[in-house]
């Protein structure tokens, strides 16, 4: 068998473990909610109280879970995959993990989907082509979105690492330089 047939199974059956896990672990939690509900004649005033049984172990327990499951799908992409495929794993698992984060990084990961939001949003009709956003695109909003860092994903990326051991993925770069060195070429060729 060879390494990359391997390096595949080995993924998915990552893969599976990790959502037979996340699977029994949301099956056995218990939430309950209550709802009362007043009413007299003239007027009526509904109050709706909801609790739950979370507790933050299962939220690090989860949480690691959802990670694990990206690092998973990650893991199964081809390395010449481009940022567009990436951007909505990601995109997807933020999203997933907004309710499990201490309430203190909240507004990091509101951030964080937000940029990967627009970074979608701006790329995806170009392909995620650099080229073809600067001379067709929104080139300022796409310089700004790949040259600069995504609000909030460091400290939210080291969190993650520090509670479960697993790295999520950076975001895509494109060095300032580099990208003022295409647009250059682009828009501005030297005379032959």
């Amino acid at each position: 068998m060879r390494w990359a047939e391997l390096r595949g199974l080995v993924a998915v059956a990552a893969v599976a473990g990790a959502i037979v896990f996340a699977w029994t672990t949301i099956e056995e939690r218990e939430v309950t909610s209550g709802a009362t509900t007043t009413t007299s004649t003239s007027t009526t005033t509904t109050t709706v109280v909801v609790t739950s049984t979370i507790t933050p172990t299962y939220a690090v327990e989860a949480l690691c879970a959802q990670t694990a499951t990206l690092s998973a799908q990650i893991g199964l992409l081809p390395s010449d995959v481009g940022p567009g495929p990436v951007a909505h794993i990601v995109l997807s698992y933020y999203t997933r993990i907004k309710h499990l984060v201490p309430p203190e990084i909240a507004p990091e990961i509101a951030a964080i989907i937000d940029f990967y939001e627009d970074f979608i949003a701006t790329g995806e009709a170009f392909d995620y082509n650099t080229a073809k956003i600067i001379l067709e695109g929104d080139k300022e909003k796409y310089q700004q979105l790949v040259t600069r860092p995504a609000p909030g994903l460091e400290s939210v990326r080291a969190v993650v690492a520090e509670t479960c051991q697993v790295e999520v993925p950076a975001q895509y770069r494109i060095s300032a330089l580099g990208f003022d060195e295409l647009e250059d070429r682009l828009l501005d060729p030297p005379d032959e």
